[in-house]
């Protein structure tokens, strides 16, 4: 009699999300998703096919457990509060890790255009919602800009605090940042 399947596919993921986003895409092999989720090699493939499925898996449970709350965030505070509370989530301290979605941006080359698009259309999302927020800050006197131009500035401007952060932990550098992004909304 075979023995009963016994792990906890969200822990799975977790784990799996985990060592893509500390080593990338492109340096995890499969043993190396084996060792870390503690499934055995037959499970892996029976549950995710490949490491193409195990990882667009994972961005899916990046984006439930992480991502999606951003903009959650910025629904739930319209205007430019909403904005302030979204940036101040970029301190710098010694445990920033960025992205896990911002890291995929840049390695476009390495997976598939499937796994490219969830992060893609969370960032897609995410410039909407914070045209929304900026449009709801014009009507309450708090913005006078250009919606979408501002937008488009904050993602490129949090691409790169997700960068900067990895290497530079002094919480008042990112203070700084933070509030001179803040300050560009007027």
């Amino acid at each position: 009699m075979a023995r009963p399947t016994e792990y906890n596919l969200e822990k799975v993921l977790d784990s799996a999300m985990e060592l893509f986003w500390q080593k990338g895409y492109e340096n995890v092999s499969m043993a190396d998703l084996v060792i870390h989720t503690q499934l055995n090699r037959r499970t892996m493939y029976s549950l995710f096919k490949d490491k193409e499925g195990i990882f667009k898996d994972s961005l899916d449970n990046y984006y439930t457990k992480r991502s999606s709350k951003n903009i959650t965030l910025l629904k739930n505070n319209p205007g430019k509060k909403g904005i302030i509370m979204f940036l101040e989530k970029f301190i710098f301290d010694k445990n920033f890790r960025g992205c896990l979605f911002t890291n995929c941006m840049g390695k476009s080359e390495f997976m598939t255009q499937d796994a490219f698009n969830i992060p893609k259309d969370f960032f897609i999302k995410l410039q909407e919602q914070i045209e929304v927020n900026l449009k709801e800050a014009s009507i309450n006197g708090e913005f006078s800009g250009n919606e979408k131009a501002m937008a488009l500035t904050i993602i490129t401007l949090i691409h790169g605090l997700n960068v900067h952060g990895k290497y530079n932990h002094v919480k008042e550098d990112g203070e700084i940042i933070i509030k001179n992004i803040i300050d560009m909304i007027r």
